[in-house]
């Protein structure tokens, strides 16, 4: 949904700053327009009841976004071959193929490592849902 816009914004910049510009636009694929509408809706004063804008928010756009989303889809993938890893030693514990002892020595603590990096996951994905929640800049 396009927004009427209707004020128009003239002013000079530094060639080094036109260049880091020019080259952020670029590396966002967004017009310098649309670039500099992001960059106004950043907060760097506090809002009336806050203590301070610089160091609280964390700006991501959707790229970063996706390739969070990314990285935790194939940590999802390791995790499910890792327990793929658990059925195969209790198949070979059941079926007597193995030194029962250490493979349930070995099988508790893969279980236990398990465990804990899937709490970290639970927890990273708490928190992105929590700044994708907390996004302050809305679409153009």
């Amino acid at each position: 949904m396009k927004k009427n816009k209707e004020h128009r914004i003239t002013f000079r910049m530094a060639d080094a700053d036109y260049e880091n510009l020019i080259r952020r636009c670029a590396e966002a694929e967004m017009s310098k327009s649309e670039y500099m509408r992001y960059l106004v809706r950043i907060p760097i004063l506090p809002e009336e009841g806050e203590e301070g804008c610089l160091g609280k928010y964390v700006v991501v756009d959707k790229r970063a976004m996706w390739a969070m989303s990314r990285e935790l889809t194939k940590w999802g993938y390791h995790y499910n071959q890792a327990v793929h890893a658990l059925n195969s030693i209790n198949y070979f514990l059941v079926h007597g193929n193995a030194k029962r002892e250490i493979l349930d020595q070995k099988a508790e603590t893969v279980e236990v490592e398990l465990q804990a990096v899937n709490e970290n996951a639970e927890r990273i994905v708490y928190e992105l849902a929590q700044m994708q929640a907390a996004s302050f800049i809305e679409e153009l």
